[in-house]
């Protein structure tokens, strides 16, 4: 045996330990994964203390239907947000059509102690702000 031959076959085994090394680490990693989607599925938690294990082929079922929950829950949830907002927007219009209604009903009350007043409903300066010291007064009374 030459001393080629020996180099050869160290370098073969290191080529083959390395390659050992590299499955061995990729089985590790696809096994810890499987243990945390394991872990991350609320049917399947615990399981790992329990005598019965979920199989890979049980945890990605258990998986695949959290996930369809899941996206179904959030959907329903969307939709609920969505009504609410709409729900939100019609009670702003509504509150706002309600300001201005009470608005125009103090503008009134205001020209009328204008013309109780002053004896006029122009719209002069004086008579604009004296109707607003008088909503200022209502506001500030109820």
């Amino acid at each position: 045996m030459s001393d080629n031959e020996d180099i050869d076959v160290d370098s073969d085994a290191d080529k083959r330990a390395h390659h050992n090394a590299l499955e061995r680490k990729r089985r590790d990693h696809i096994k810890d994964s499987f243990s945390s989607l394991r872990d991350s599925v609320p049917v399947l938690q615990g399981e790992k203390q329990s005598v019965k294990q979920a199989s890979r082929a049980q945890i990605l079922d258990k998986a695949t239907d959290y996930i369809q929950y899941m996206r179904r829950k959030n959907h329903t949830h969307q939709q609920d947000i969505d009504d609410l907002k709409k729900q939100n927007a019609m009670l702003e219009q509504q509150g706002e059509c309600g300001l201005k209604a009470q608005g125009q009903l103090q503008v009134q009350e205001g020209e009328s102690w204008c013309v109780w007043v002053m004896g006029t409903t122009d719209q002069s300066h004086t008579c604009t702000t004296y109707a607003l010291l008088l909503m200022a007064f209502i506001a500030l009374s109820q």
